[in-house]
Parts: structure tokens; C-alpha cells; sequence
């Protein structure tokens, strides 16, 4: 997934970065992110890794695909669809957003056929139907279950989840994390706005692993964007 200037390429969630372009800026950049992980993650305590913004369009899903593909290198890695509104992940791998996780969750489907494979390592649940009880999902004993089954079989569960300041589905989920990346996208929001979402965060007990700072335009670098990665502890 390319941060690019030109907003067709933007848009283009099936094309990742670090995999078409290894040896990039913004490949090194994410590859820098995932070296902070395993840092703080020396222990094996976060597994499930939630990535959030203020709002849409700050690069949030793109940064969901780079990240789990370099992860996987290294890991078995499983990418969750948890944006039942507005759901992208399908998209990664020019799949459909059919039996997927509110599928299973409302028994429509079994668990043999929730979970599909983009890549040797990096695994995939799609969002699945639309359903007008998206609290209640979220909510659900048999998420929690499946969270947990899925944690003894991956190495890290990525969940791509909604902005914080659209709704509440981010701080629902937020329970089910065992840490947060938080996106902010250069000159998008303002700063008053980023710290209260945080602040929102932080009071669901949630570990902060970090802030990934997107769109940072760079002259030098022939218009390319990156990510920066600071720790929030």
C-alpha cells in the first residue's frame, strides 16, 4: 500500500509498499516500526494489536497492510476486518467482503471458513454483511472467544478498527486489544482533537505502543510520504 501524492494510487488498497517497493523510504520507515514492536514486545504480551486514527483518511489501513505484511515475514500474522461500517481490508487482497466475521459471528458461517490466506504467513478475516447492530457485535461473549482462540494460534492479530471520533466502535474494541498503534496524518487534525481521542483511550486501560505519523510530505524524497514511529510511553 503506497502513501503517494496521487490520490488514485492512494486509494489502490491492494497495493502494498513493502512488498512492491522493499527497499523504499516508506518500507524502511514501517520496517523501523516493526523493529519498536518486537522491542516492546520482548515479552510476548501484545498480541493483539489494535490500529486507530481521529478520522478517516489519515492512512490507517494503509499502514494495517504494510505493517502485516513485514510482520509476517518473520511471524504467522492474522489482519482483521473490525470496520463493520466501512469496512477496507477485503480490498488488500482484491477479495469480496462476503463470509466474514459478522458471518460467523451471526452463525451464518462456520470457523473453517472465516479465515483466508493473502500471503505465506498473513492470514485475513474479511468484515463480512453489514449489520445495522454493530454495538452488540462488538460486544459479544463469541468475539471475546474468538479473539481468544485466534491468540493461540498467530503471533500477532492486527485489527484495523474505526477512526475514535466517527463512533464508539473504537473504544468498544479497544478491550479486546492488548495494545494500541495510533495513525495521525500530518496536517489533517488538530492536535486538541488527536489528544482527546488518546486521552478516550487511555482510560480503557489500553496500552499505548506507539504513534505512527502518516502523509509527512518529504522534498527530497521525490514527494514520497512516511512513517514516523514514537512511542507513547
Amino acid at each position: 500500500m503506497a502513501l503517494r501524492p496521487n490520490k488514485a494510487k492512494k486509494a489502490n488498497y491492494n497495493y502494498i509498499e513493502a512488498k512492491e517497493n522493499p527497499n523504499s523510504y516508506t518500507t524502511e520507515s514501517i520496517q523501523k516500526m516493526v523493529l519498536n514492536l518486537e522491542y516492546a514486545n520482548v515479552d510476548k504480551s501484545y498480541k493483539v494489536i489494535q490500529v486507530t486514527s481521529t478520522l478517516s483518511g489519515e492512512g490507517k489501513t494503509t499502514l494495517v497492510g504494510n505493517l502485516s505484511y513485514l510482520l509476517s515475514q518473520k511471524y504467522k500474522v492474522l489482519v482483521v476486518d473490525m470496520d463493520l461500517r466501512k469496512p477496507k481490508i477485503h480490498r488488500l487482497a482484491n477479495d469480496t467482503n462476503q463470509d466474514g466475521l459478522t458471518d460467523y459471528l451471526l452463525d451464518v458461517i462456520p470457523f473453517e471458513q472465516l479465515i483466508r490466506n493473502y500471503n505465506n504467513g498473513l492470514d485475513y478475516i474479511v468484515a463480512g454483511q453489514k449489520t445495522s447492530s454493530v454495538n452488540n457485535v462488538l460486544r459479544s461473549k463469541k468475539l471475546e472467544d474468538l479473539i481468544n482462540q485466534l491468540k493461540e494460534r498467530y503471533d500477532y492479530i492486527i485489527l484495523d478498527t474505526p477512526p475514535v471520533q466517527v463512533n464508539a466502535d473504537a473504544l468498544i474494541i479497544s478491550k479486546l486489544a492488548d495494545g494500541i498503534v495510533y495513525v495521525v496524518g500530518y496536517n489533517i487534525v488538530k492536535k486538541a482533537m488527536i489528544h482527546e481521542c488518546i486521552e478516550s483511550l487511555k482510560r480503557q486501560n489500553i496500552t499505548m505502543l506507539g504513534i505512527a505519523f502518516t502523509q509527512v510530505k518529504l522534498p527530497k524524497r521525490r514527494g514520497l510520504y512516511h512513517y514516523y514511529y514514537d512511542e507513547a510511553n
